[in-house]
């Protein structure tokens, strides 16, 4: 008889949230490193929308647009075990907004303004963002008042929100 020899213990894989405590690790010093582990960790749970947003930001930091805006809407599908959908969480709708504002799809970008606006009520930087591009699209349509007054509506929640926002520009995370 074949005998493959004494037994041994099991060894158990990375967990995904293991990869995804990785990434956040690394992104500081090797955002390369940082993107494997949250793909990584998406490979093991397909639902942990950190993870997705995370490497959605990475990518878009490289300009991988496309594929970072796929992350985002991945990150927005997703559902937590414990709380419910990832859809509800307000960075996930501004991530998705700047990136497809960056490809040009301003109407896009409005609608997930608004989404995250609606999610989170003091979110400075999307007051910020969808002022700027309702001023755009008001100014572009023959000065558009409802748009324009919009504009200015989401400015001074914004002015109210980051009082310390010297340099009048959003920040793009």
């Amino acid at each position: 008889m074949f005998s493959i020899g004494p037994r041994r213990g099991l060894r158990r894989a990375v967990g995904a949230v293991t990869w995804y405590d990785r990434g956040c690790a690394l992104e500081a010093c090797d955002a390369g490193a940082a993107a494997e582990a949250y793909q990584r960790a998406v490979a093991g749970q397909p639902d942990l929308a950190d993870a997705h947003n995370n490497l959605g930001r990475l990518l878009h930091d490289r300009g991988e647009l496309a594929s970072a805006e796929s992350c985002y809407r991945l990150a927005i599908c997703a559902r937590h075990a414990d709380l419910g959908p990832a859809g509800e969480v307000a960075l996930y709708w501004f991530n998705l907004g700047v990136v497809v504002e960056d490809q040009g799809r301003a109407a896009e970008a409005i609608a997930a303004y608004e989404r995250a606006l609606e999610l989170d009520e003091g979110f400075a930087d999307a007051h910020f963002n969808l002022a700027r591009l309702l001023e755009v699209r008001g100014r572009a349509n023959g000065d558009d008042l409802v748009a324009l007054r919009g504009a200015v509506r989401h400015l001074l929640s914004y002015r109210k929100l980051a009082p310390a926002a010297v340099s009048g520009r959003g920040r793009r995370t």
